[in-house]
C-alpha cells in the first residue's frame, strides 16, 4: 500500500479511498489535478490495486482500513476533515471512521453498496462460493460492457483489469462473514450519495434506517455508479457542499 500526497501547502486535509478493480489514479486522477488547489490530498493505493507493487495481493476490507488508520495517526496525529470513499472505499471508511485512534470532520460515501451473505455453517461452503463468485467477477471485469446495467453507467475508462484473482478471491471470501457498520456514519458529518440508476441504491434505503444513523443522502439525477468520477468539477463542487454541511434528502439533477 501506498500513499500519494497533493496541495500539501492546503490545510484542510482530504483522503481518497478508491472502489474494487480501479486505481487511484484511474478514479481520481482528474479530480486531483482541480482539488489540489483547495485541499491537502492522500490519495490510497490500495493493495491488490496498486500498479506500483503489482505482487501485493488485498487480504481483506479491515486489514485494508488498520493500514491507512495506521497510516494517518503515524502522519496525521489521526485527525483527518474529509474523507470521499467511493464503492467498496466506503466499507474501508466506515471501518476507519470505528478506529477509537481516528477523528473525522465530514465522511462521504459515494456509490455504498449492501451485500450480505448468510452465515455459513461450513468454510467449504463458503470457499466453494467465493472461487465462483471470483470466477464471475474477473470474467465480468474483463468484459465491463456485462456490468454496465447494473451499474447503471459506462464506468470502463476506470477499470483496472491486472487486479489478480487472489485479490478478488480474497475480498470476496472475507466479506462472507462481514456485516455492515452504519453506525459508523454517526461518528463524523457523514454523507451517501447515490445515482439514480444504480442498483445499490434500493438496498441502501431499504436496510439503512436513518432514525438510528445520521447521515444527509443525496441522489443523483440520470447518474449511475460512480458517475461523479467522470466529472471532476461536479465533484470538487459537491465536496465543498458536504464539507460545508447540509441536511436531509436531496435529489439533484
Amino acid at each position: 500500500m501506498k500513499y500519494f500526497e497533493f496541495g500539501k501547502e492546503n490545510k484542510t486535509t482530504l483522503l481518497l479511498l478508491h472502489g474494487v478493480d480501479t486505481t487511484w489514479k484511474m478514479s481520481f486522477g482528474k479530480f486531483i489535478k482541480l482539488a489540489k488547489h483547495k485541499y491537502h490530498i492522500i490519495a490510497v493505493a490500495e493493495d491488490g490495486f496498486n500498479t506500483t507493487e503489482p505482487d501485493v495481493d488485498a487480504t481483506s476490507v479491515i486489514d485494508e482500513a488498520k493500514k491507512i488508520a495506521d497510516y494517518l495517526v503515524a502522519n496525521f496525529d489521526g485527525k483527518i476533515d474529509i474523507i470521499l470513499g467511493e464503492s467498496l472505499g466506503v466499507m474501508i471508511m466506515t471501518e476507519i471512521l470505528l478506529d477509537s485512534r481516528i477523528k473525522v470532520h465530514t465522511a462521504i460515501g459515494d456509490g455504498y453498496t449492501i451485500l450480505e451473505y448468510p452465515d455459513f455453517r461450513f468454510d467449504i461452503t463458503k470457499r466453494a462460493l467465493a472461487h465462483t463468485i471470483t470466477g464471475l467477477e474477473y470474467f465480468a471485469f474483463q468484459h465491463m460492457n456485462l456490468l454496465n446495467p447494473f451499474l447503471g453507467e459506462d464506468i470502463s475508462s476506470m477499470l483496472y483489469t491486472k487486479a489478480s484473482k487472489t485479490t478478488l478471491y480474497n475480498l470476496e471470501y472475507s466479506m462472507m462473514p462481514y456485516r455492515y457498520k452504519h453506525e459508523a456514519f454517526n461518528l463524523a458529518d457523514s454523507y451517501l450519495w447515490h445515482g439514480e440508476k444504480e442498483i445499490g441504491l434500493k438496498q441502501v434505503l431499504k436496510k439503512v434506517d436513518k432514525s438510528k444513523y445520521h447521515f444527509a443522502h443525496k441522489v443523483f439525477r440520470g447518474r449511475g455508479h460512480g458517475s461523479l468520477l467522470l466529472e471532476p468539477e461536479r465533484l470538487l463542487k459537491e465536496v465543498d457542499k458536504a464539507y460545508k454541511g447540509y441536511k436531509g434528502n436531496i435529489i439533484s439533477s
